[in-house]
């Protein structure tokens, strides 16, 4: 493999690689295969850059030069590679982080200068602002773009594989440990709930006594309650809110039936029949999408909202959740904690870890005592007194 170097002008070159030769596939004829790059610099700069392009190219590891910068690469990788191969949640998820954070922040460096130290003060940077689980979301998808650029020649390593310190999540079963209530603690929330009005006071108890994610329950429908047979099928999730909500299959794409308390099914018909009301004295306004949980007055905080819109999951987090903490002077804890809270109180009651885990929409049980692993010693000590029990009637 060998190269060449002619001067364009003052300070500019083209750098030219002899790649040996190829056959036409149209003549049949064999031509000589060149690569022209052009370089702006002195002779020197050029001549070790052509020594460069000759190493990478015997080692085959050449890539053509292009002015593609991250951001264009990230955009288009979306739209050719994860849009037709992903699940469409997984697409909004990656779109929203992609045009929300990477491309502001890194998207006019050049693909091909890119290094791995971009990627580490981005995320020194915003270590304060985001959680390891969030970072480490944003630094997956940069490697996997990145890995698609190496795939494609459009660079010759993947930076993100060489990022030191690289941000990682939380433990599950430390977070579980973390944001979860006590009993006591749980009843004291839910006493306050009641005084926040009938959708609220519902939701809050749906989400502590199914466990329900925060995406299942602002995506739940009537149709997929049964307040006769007190059941509830999780069917969807909601994906994007907004005029034009967007909803997707839960995380793990089958569907799972939950039956109710009580109390949480009492509380569900009287937010029924306050929603019912609502729709009748806004007929003309309400946009009904049949959701359980759907915008009131207080929750229309923009000009695009409206009564009947899904409800905002970052807002249950950040307004009516906290509020209802706040009034109930609990221990704060994320709005995922009430998932954590509805598995470790079965889980200490003595509840089978696999129903647990068929309440919760985990895959297999296995996940459900990986997360919860620190309630099951307690399980254990219950286990040891029974089968003594039996054994030895003590």
């Amino acid at each position: 493999m060998r190269g060449s170097l002619t001067q364009r002008h003052p300070g500019s070159w083209s750098l030219v690689l002899d790649l040996g030769y190829q056959t036409d596939p149209e003549t049949g004829l064999r031509k000589r295969k060149q690569k022209w790059v052009t370089f702006r610099g002195t002779k020197k700069q050029a001549e070790t850059k052509l020594t460069d392009l000759v190493r990478d190219a015997n080692k085959g590891e050449f890539v053509e030069p292009t002015k593609l910068t991250l951001g264009e690469w990230l955009t288009l990788w979306l739209a050719e590679t994860v849009k037709p191969a992903r699940r469409l949640n997984t697409y909004i998820a990656y779109n929203s982080i992609v045009t929300g954070h990477l491309v502001p922040a890194l998207g006019t460096i050049s693909l091909q200068a890119l290094r791995p130290g971009h990627l580490k003060q981005y995320y020194a940077e915003r270590r304060e602002q985001l959680s390891g689980a969030t970072l480490q979301l944003h630094h997956a998808i940069l490697s996997n773009a990145l890995k698609s650029a190496v795939r494609q020649g459009l660079v010759t390593r993947n930076v993100a594989s060489l990022v030191d310190g690289v941000p990682r999540a939380q433990n599950g079963r430390e977070d579980a440990k973390q944001h979860c209530w006590t009993i006591d603690e749980t009843r004291t929330f839910l006493a306050a709930a009641k005084q926040a009005g009938p959708q609220l006071s519902a939701l809050f108890a749906l989400a502590l006594d199914t466990g329900m994610r925060k995406g299942e329950l602002c995506g739940l429908k009537w149709n997929d309650v049964d307040l006769d047979a007190g059941r509830v099928t999780v069917d969807r999730q909601l994906l994007v809110a907004g005029p034009e909500p967007v909803f997707g299959p839960t995380k793990t794409g089958a569907p799972r039936g939950i039956d109710l308390t009580d109390e949480t099914v009492r509380l569900l018909r009287e937010h029924k029949r306050q929603q019912a009301e609502l729709k009748m004295r806004n007929r003309q306004h309400y946009r009904d999408h049949g959701l359980v949980f759907a915008k009131e007055w207080g929750e229309l905080h923009g000009q695009q909202d409206a009564l009947g819109l899904p409800l905002q999951g970052c807002h249950l987090g950040q307004r009516e959740f906290a509020r209802v903490i706040k009034a109930a002077d609990v221990r704060r804890i994320k709005f995922h904690g009430l998932r954590h809270t509805c598995a470790t109180l079965l889980l200490a009651a003595g509840e089978p870890v696999h129903v647990v885990a068929a309440r919760l929409g985990h895959k297999d049980a296995t996940i459900t005592m990986k997360v919860y692993a620190h309630v099951l010693p307690s399980m254990q000590q219950q286990a040891a007194r029974t089968i003594g029990t039996l054994l030895y009637g003590s």
